[in-house]
């Protein structure tokens, strides 16, 4: 019989989905990495990459998924913020090379502000991070200061239908209806250009197969 998990338990687990750390945030980061690889791939589709591009990634977790990213177009100049140190010493380990060619950049934020000139970026993109944000209103003015004037943002998160069923989530989640979000964008001056509501399998933390209903949302400066 499986054990239940007590509620430090299940505390923990938010908090390293939250922010990894450690040993411990070492392997949530492959298993997110593993979790997440079907919205990460949406959201870049969803970019459309153009040769020469300029882009940002918020939540990037162990960059498993950079150099796919790197091979939809060509000279594509890579950054990617994360508030874990953990997280981001290992997607330096695994993107070394890229970093050492100079296409790929990691900087450690503190999840309010990004730390980049205005107009900097042509294209930007999250997955699973929207939940976490303290305060997501002035996050996406941020997100809307650093988009060129012609950029593209692609927002990735769970239904929250999904996400409420989850044992962990009660702690430290802010879950989200599609609309909200959708008016969170608009306040923040972006304008919705599509909404795409997606279903996929994924493996739970038990072992069955649950299906999974996510949104990407792509909105324009």
């Amino acid at each position: 019989m499986e054990q239940q998990l007590s509620e430090e338990d299940l505390k923990n687990i938010a908090r390293q989905l939250g922010c990894p750390e450690g040993e411990h945030g070492i392997k949530t980061g492959e298993m997110m990495h593993a979790n997440n690889i079907g919205m990460t791939t949406s959201a870049i589709d969803a970019l459309d990459l153009q040769n020469n591009e300029t882009l940002l990634e918020i939540g990037h977790g162990n960059g498993g998924h950079i150099a796919q990213l790197l091979s939809e177009a060509e000279n594509l100049n890579y950054f990617g913020v994360d508030i874990s140190a953990t997280i981001i010493a290992e997607a330096e380990k695994i993107n070394k090379d890229f970093i050492a060619e100079g296409k790929v950049h990691f900087e450690l934020t503190d999840g309010n502000s990004l730390p980049f000139d205005s107009h900097k970026f042509d294209k930007i993109f999250t997955v699973n991070t929207i939940y976490f944000w303290a305060n997501p209103g002035e996050y996406l003015n941020e997100i809307m200061r650093t988009l060129k004037p012609t950029g593209l943002l692609a927002l990735c998160f769970a239904d929250k239908n999904f996400m409420q069923n989850l044992p962990f989530t009660p702690y430290g989640f802010t879950l989200y209806e599609v609309e909200t979000v959708k008016e969170l964008l608009e306040k923040a001056d972006l304008t919705i250009k599509n909404t795409v509501k997606k279903l996929e399998q994924v493996q739970s933390k038990t072992g069955e197969q649950i299906e999974r209903a996510y949104y990407v949302i792509t909105a324009t400066a």
